[in-house]
């Protein structure tokens, strides 16, 4: 699946859309296939590692989106 995925810190031109596999759910977990993401105050920081706590490399970042379940 294609995703935009972060390898280093640093502003938006460390920001790469690449191929990932596609997840699959754990128990109690629901796979959504997004048609729509945003980016919101978190996603802007995490890119620099400046947000509430540290992330780790490599990350997808988002959590706002919308989409269908199978």
């Amino acid at each position: 699946m294609r995703a935009v995925q972060i390898t280093e810190f640093g502003g938006p031109e460390v920001l790469n859309v690449t191929e990932v596999p596609e997840p699959v759910p754990g128990e109690g977990q629901v796979l959504v296939t997004v048609s729509r993401a945003g980016v919101n105050y978190a996603d802007t920081h995490q890119v620099e590692n400046s947000y509430l706590s540290a992330a780790d490399l490599p990350m997808i970042p988002g959590g706002e989106v919308v989409g269908t379940t199978p």
